[in-house]
């Protein structure tokens, strides 16, 4: 097995709390499925018969996700707070080849095997999809109609090919100065930065990085 799948179902969707006061995120009815059947779908179409779900215990009581897969249900804590590297952290025992990390609210065309691909040519540590996001001024569906707030923005560095991603940050992460390592300039003189995409949540990494993100724990995404 050369992937094991991981679903991340632990957010409590912080940019749509007017959707998600009386309903965990996962369980969000779109199209008349719940918001986790469409990872859970797009990782059974392409072969994989076990996937492991990080969530929580209100979810799982109502997790039907009507699927021939076998899911590996891991509960965090309830009064944690985890993004992605404490998941991974959580549940690096049970990681023992690379992993394909999808959130619980990624509905995508996008052919799964395209990045899965790409990450194999390019040999890397880390292959992610991005989307372009929407203009900073659109209102935020489920927030009556309130902008986006410009703190919310991820600086993206690429190289000349925009393929290769070399820096990453929120602008709420950063102080009155964007720093750059040296060691990266000096790979890369030229580095493109965009503001204009957004983290899809689909990630191909290696076992090391979990194994890495264990032994530095203050790492966090």
């Amino acid at each position: 097995m050369e992937f094991q799948a991981v679903v991340m179902a632990v957010g409590g969707g912080s940019r749509m709390m007017d959707l998600t006061s009386s309903i965990p995120k996962p369980l969000l009815p779109v199209g008349n499925k719940p918001l986790i059947w469409y990872p859970l779908n797009l990782l059974e179409r392409v072969g994989f018969e076990e996937v492991i779900v990080v969530t929580t215990k209100e979810v799982q009581k109502s997790l039907n996700p009507e699927t021939k897969m076998k899911l590996d249900v891991v509960c965090i804590p309830e009064d944690a707070d985890m993004g992605t590297a404490d998941s991974l952290r959580h549940i690096h025992q049970k990681i023992k080849t690379d992993v394909l990390v999808v959130s619980c609210d990624l509905v995508t065309d996008v052919a799964l095997h395209e990045v899965v691909d790409l990450f194999r040519a390019h040999d890397a540590t880390l292959s992610m999809l991005m989307k372009r996001g929407p203009d900073s001024t659109e209102p935020i569906p489920g927030q009556k109609g309130k902008k986006k707030p410009v703190e919310q923005r991820d600086f993206v560095g690429v190289d000349d090919t925009g393929k290769r991603l070399l820096f990453m940050a929120n602008e709420a992460d950063l102080d009155e100065e964007l720093v750059i390592k040296r060691s990266i300039l000096h790979k890369h003189p030229r580095i493109h930065f965009r503001t204009g995409l957004m983290d899809a949540h689909l990630y191909c990494l290696r076992k090391y990085v979990v194994d890495f993100l264990v032994e530095n724990r203050e790492y966090t995404v």
